[in-house]
């Protein structure tokens, strides 16, 4: 029996009422689909059981595939759960409100480690059986209970009222102990910046803009600070300076965001005057940032090119603008539930 033939009696075993909303046939498999009915047999063997049987016992695999084929019928044999606990962490829905086209729902997040500054990390998902655009916003904290509340918005594609069925919304990523630092940087000296520091242009770059250009500059073409193993400054935990100097007419000051898959550690720095007065605008035709790896491409280096002419900052300093975190947490916080 062909693989395509698989998935299609697997399928098969689906009532009439959702063979319909299947975006597939047996007279309608063209050959650009062979890779992809390949894998969808493959899971299907894997199971040994109906697909919408497997997902109504909590087979993730068969839920994920499902939902590729067809997120109605994935919604409808999906069970529902209004609460999970995963890490120490309990993911629990609330509320909800429903409005026209528009659903809101109050998703809380309880545990020991959670604080005021838990972020989701961008590692949410939802989950719905129509075409739809979705965001979530923190809402509020409880610290007697160490609680955070959530908003979940989902709003349909077409204008159409949300259809009474279920969304899942879910969690893989917590990041929290976020720590603000803003200040001038006094271990930096600007009065004895190298003139001739050691350089590379061989870097891993993963991202940078400014000087009215974005991104439309060559990276490749640029020489960069070779990062000092002794930190001019550490001006907060998982930040440090670790190089400054003139190149090529222009003043790079590079720093190192240590472990930002589990920090998200970023942030800025700039020339001020000890007044306090910015020495430079803020306007990215001032200067270029470029991002890069180190080798195992866990820390991250922003290195901050200002073409200047001057040399004498003895009545400048270096300011900095970061934000931390101090926990991470993965997981897999999970909840299900019907919209009335």
């Amino acid at each position: 029996m062909k693989k395509t033939d698989l998935l299609i009696n697997a399928i098969g075993k689906l009532s009439d009422e959702y063979k319909a909303d299947l975006p597939l046939s047996k007279k309608k498999i063209h050959k650009k689909s062979t890779k992809w009915f390949g894998l969808a047999a493959a899971a299907v063997i894997c199971f040994a059981v109906p697909l919408p049987a497997a997902t109504a016992f909590g087979v993730e695999e068969a839920y994920r595939l499902l939902y590729v084929i067809s997120p109605k019928i994935a919604q409808t044999f999906k069970p529902v759960e209004l609460s999970c606990e995963n890490n120490g962490v309990t993911m629990t829905v609330i509320s909800e409100n429903i409005h026209n086209d528009t659903a809101s729902f109050c998703i809380s997040m309880q545990g020991d480690m959670i604080d005021e500054t838990v972020d989701l990390y961008d590692s949410y998902y939802i989950n719905c059986p129509y075409d739809s655009v979705g965001n979530v916003s923190m809402s509020e904290f409880d610290s007697e209970t160490k609680t955070a509340y959530f908003v979940v918005n989902v709003k349909t594609m077409n204008g159409e009222d949300i259809p009474h069925n279920k969304v899942t919304f879910g969690v893989r990523e917590l990041i929290f102990g976020k720590h603000d630092y803003e200040g001038i940087i006094e271990e930096v000296d600007l009065a004895n910046i190298s003139k001739n520091p050691c350089v590379t242009q061989n870097v891993n770059y993963r991202g940078g803009g400014g000087l009215g250009t974005n991104d439309k500059f060559d990276p490749n073409s640029l020489s960069y600070l070779i990062p000092s193993e002794t930190p001019l400054a550490e001006p907060v935990k998982g930040v440090a300076v670790t190089g400054l100097g003139f190149v090529d007419d222009a003043l790079h000051i590079q720093i190192r965001y240590e472990d930002i898959h589990h920090t998200d550690n970023h942030g800025f720095v700039e020339i001020v005057k000890k007044n306090g007065e910015k020495l430079f605008s803020d306007n990215i035709s001032h200067y270029l940032k470029v991002s890069f790896w180190d080798e195992a491409r866990v820390n991250s280096y922003d290195e901050i090119i200002i073409p200047i002419d001057r040399d004498d900052f003895e009545d400048c300093a270096l300011y900095g603008n970061f934000r931390t975190s101090t926990g991470y947490k993965s997981g897999d916080w999970e909840v299900t539930f019907p919209v009335k």
